[in-house]
């Protein structure tokens, strides 16, 4: 019988889904796992080989919507899902589960949610300090996940599939040079305090270009002014090697396109995730957020964390060192 999973709306929130997912796939490889989230991180979701079905959710953040929320349900009831795991913690993503009749519900406590799931977790943060562990937790009884430390399975390192088709189409239409591409991710969700400098962004891609790397900005249409202030700042001379592509990619598309770069530098945020998800060289910049929680979980990343908070704090040869560094595991 198939399994549902509610997943979250942030890419970088879905990829610490796999830890959960992959497990469940691994115990149970005969039962199909849905996975049912917003459109934006369902193309992530389409990407973990572990996943046999997604379905979209119709309805946009914020919205309650309960009539249809409720004839949406009914839709799914036809696929006999045994259980729900609702991994975020609002009232709204757990209402289908509970309106489509599924019988074993299992999630965080969360907003309100006493009645709708059957099987109510309550989180102590400094028991499951990462995410991913609050997740895969949910897949164990709950007298035996207790802390993250007691988990009988640790969760692996996520990893999601790439496209050798639309890897080689993406190369040649952007002109990409694989063998020399390095990709700089500038954005992050939440507030300018997440974001390294631009300036230091512009001297760091300066460094890259003079040595002969081909640099590619990365990032969603948020982050067009922010790259376009980092090309400013870069001698003209040296922007023959510069490739500004946020804005212009797909989710499914910078997954390939951060997939064949020879390392990425980006600050605390979901594209931070696509990279050690696709294990490539990664520097992960931190300031005000912590490591401990949402860190890169990947053997070929570095975290380079400000011990004030401040993210500027953290200097341009540092992450040029570092960078230098994971460069040559490519080699």
């Amino acid at each position: 019988m198939p399994t549902l999973v509610v997943g979250p709306s942030w890419v970088g929130d879905m990829i610490m889904a796999h830890g959960l997912i992959s497990y469940l796939k691994a115990k149970r490889p005969d039962d199909p796992i849905h996975m049912l989230a917003p459109a934006w991180s369902l193309n992530v979701a389409r990407r973990m080989a572990e996943i046999d079905h997604v379905i979209e959710l119709p309805f946009d953040h914020g919205e309650l919507k309960l009539k249809e929320r409720w004839a949406f349900a009914r839709r799914l009831k036809v696929s006999c899902y045994h259980r729900a795991f609702v991994l975020p913690n609002s009232l709204k993503s757990a209402l289908i589960p509970a309106m489509a009749g599924i019988p074993r519900r299992i999630g965080w406590r969360g907003e309100y949610r006493y009645k709708l799931l059957t099987d109510l977790r309550i989180l102590r943060d400094s028991r499951f300090p990462r995410m991913i562990d609050r997740y895969m937790a949910l897949g164990f009884p709950p007298n035996i996940a207790l802390a993250a430390n007691q988990l009988p399975e640790v969760p692996g390192c996520p990893k999601l599939l790439t496209d050798k088709e639309s890897q080689a189409r993406l190369a040649e239409y952007h002109g990409l040079n694989t063998r020399r591409l390095i990709a700089i991710c500038p954005g992050a969700e939440f507030g300018p305090s997440k974001k390294w400098p631009l300036d230091n962004y512009s001297m760091l891609v300066s460094r890259l270009l003079e040595g002969g790397q081909q640099v590619a900005l990365l990032g969603s249409p948020n982050d067009e002014a922010d790259a376009e202030i980092i090309i400013q700042k870069v001698p003209v001379a040296l922007r023959g090697d510069l490739k500004l592509l946020t804005g212009l990619t797909s989710i499914p598309e910078v997954i390939d396109i951060i997939a064949l770069a020879q390392a990425v530098v980006t600050n605390d945020s979901g594209l931070m995730h696509v990279a050690a998800a696709t294990e490539r060289p990664l520097v992960a910049l931190f300031g005000p957020t912590s490591p401990l929680h949402t860190p890169p979980l990947s053997k070929t990343a570095v975290v380079l964390d400000s011990s004030s908070g401040d993210i500027s704090d953290i200097s341009v040869d540092e992450v040029f060192d570092e960078l230098s560094s994971q460069m040559q595991l490519n080699i």
